[in-house]
């Protein structure tokens, strides 16, 4: 790699962040880069990233690639772009069961994250958490490290989410997982993020059918491009016919097309079979 800083997005006491492109790339591919300096909260990442307790895939690591640039030691993360959950979830989840979904998906994305819990802490803290187009989570690592927390554990990170679910269903905080999750944040009940996810999905609002207006103005949605390109090769065969007419009727006088829908055997030469003349 030859790594070429093109935003810096954070300057602070632990750690610098930055958005870096690899110039040997092909693609032009992006990371996200911690330049830690400060010498204690190194030896916190190395102990956290070599001990943490949790089980990962063989080769899977929390970060791409980690080596010293001076007396500084960097972490190098893939970059996907930030869509801040908060932010963008209101207009992607219209209705409960949607919320709903995003939530499912936030604890699974902290379930499957290969970060030790104490950093996924600090990305959980600071918003850290984005939403794709197609409703997926991910997380981004724009992350200052002077608020991390080497002894916060599975229950820190799970009441951490508890409080973005809580969040993100704010509008419906009457719901009874809603208030089953508050309950038990308010006690600090949660030791394990699968509890979390256990209990959102028991107490899930069952999906009702949307009114006919809903479903039709859908359907229209999904149907609309479809349906004007059928119209508009409709339209053209339209006027083709009619062109085909005014040309028929100005050089011929008649529409020879038109006879097709004649009686053909009431007409004999001169005798009309109906008993015209």
């Amino acid at each position: 790699m030859l790594l070429e800083p093109i935003h810096e997005v954070l300057r602070g006491t632990q750690n610098d962040v930055l958005i870096c492109r690899d110039r040997n790339s092909p693609i032009d591919a992006k990371y996200t880069l911690w330049v830690v300096h400060d010498r204690g909260c190194i030896r916190v990442l190395l102990d956290l990233f070599e001990n943490a307790p949790r089980d990962l895939l063989e080769g899977e690591s929390p970060y791409v690639a980690r080596f010293a640039e001076g007396e500084d030691l960097c972490f190098l993360f893939d970059y996907r772009p930030q869509r801040p959950l908060m932010r963008f979830a209101p207009g992607q989840a219209e209705t409960v069961q949607q919320r709903e979904r995003i939530s499912i998906d936030l604890v699974m994305a902290c379930l499957a994250s290969p970060m030790p819990f104490a950093i996924l802490c600090v990305l959980l803290e600071q918003n850290c958490i984005s939403i794709a187009q197609d409703g997926s989570i991910y997380f981004t690592y724009e992350a200052d490290l002077s608020q991390l927390n080497p002894a916060d554990d599975e229950g820190v990170c799970t009441d951490l989410c508890v409080t973005a679910v809580l969040a993100l269903q704010e509008e419906n905080a009457k719901l009874k997982s809603m208030k089953l999750l508050h309950m038990k944040l308010e006690k600090s009940a949660y030791q394990s993020l699968a509890e979390l996810y256990r209990d959102i999905r028991l107490t899930l609002v069952p999906a009702r059918k949307p009114p006919l207006r809903k479903r039709l103005k859908a359907l229209w949605k999904r149907n609309k491009d479809r349906w004007f390109r059928w119209l508009l090769r409709i339209s053209v065969v339209i006027v083709v016919i009619t062109l085909i007419v005014l040309l028929s009727q100005l050089f011929f006088g008649d529409v020879p097309l038109f006879r097709l829908f004649e009686h053909a055997m009431d007409v004999v030469g001169t005798e009309h079979l109906d008993g015209g003349a």
